[in-house]
């Protein structure tokens, strides 16, 4: 009972310090051809940041996913290449990066996509 007690003060607290999450655009880079069904067109991944993390989010495994993320300089600051069909959640730390502009791209099979963010 006691112990029950406790975890919902600690989840309670740290649910209560972790800031709200901004959704991040995300663009394909090439679109599909107009001759196939709109249902291609859903971008099965999705992607949020806030102050501590960028999130990026598989509804579906596609396999391996190359995640880029440049500075306004278009210098790579992070870079990693994941397996979503093991992992459909990457959190990826930006409380050590500095405010500006950055640019996230996720490469998997033919696709690209891409959206904007800040880090303030």
């Amino acid at each position: 009972m006691k112990l029950s007690i406790l975890c919902m003060i600690l989840f309670g607290l740290v649910s209560g310090s972790i800031a709200k999450a901004d959704p991040i655009d995300l663009s394909r880079s090439n679109p599909p051809p107009k001759t196939e069904p709109s249902s291609l067109f859903n971008i099965p991944v999705s992607a949020s940041i806030n102050t501590v993390e960028l999130g990026i989010y598989f509804e579906n495994p596609v396999g391996q996913a190359t995640i880029i993320v440049t500075d306004d300089s278009n210098q790579v600051v992070y870079q990693e290449t994941v397996n979503t069909d093991s992992s459909s959640e990457i959190l990826i730390p930006v409380n050590q990066w500095t405010s500006g502009n950055y640019r996230l791209t996720i490469n998997y099979g033919t696709t690209s996509l891409w959206g904007d963010f800040q880090v303030e």
